[in-house]
């Protein structure tokens, strides 16, 4: 899995978002990556194009709430909000 993380992590510029953010499509970038959905295949499927599926997997374009939530949808996952303890 740390192997997957550094691949992750590579593509992202940390420092230009915030840490809940970053963790965030580090997330979603392995569920994408370990469900072998490409990128043009999620495109497909939830109505995007591939080049907005990158851009935000690159951090490149900051996709709305709706359009993470479709995403994630699509990969079989939801967001959940916690309560910091």
């Amino acid at each position: 899995m740390e192997e997957l993380d550094n691949k992750v992590k590579k593509f992202i510029t940390e420092e230009e978002i915030s840490e809940e953010e970053f963790n965030l499509i580090c997330e979603y970038s392995k569920i994408r990556y370990n469900s072998k959905v490409s990128q043009r295949e999620l495109a497909k499927q939830t109505g995007l194009s591939q080049s907005t599926i990158a851009r935000l997997e690159k951090n490149l374009h900051s996709a709305s709430l709706a359009t993470f939530i479709k995403i994630l949808k699509v990969l079989g996952y939801h967001l959940e909000i916690k309560i910091d303890k």
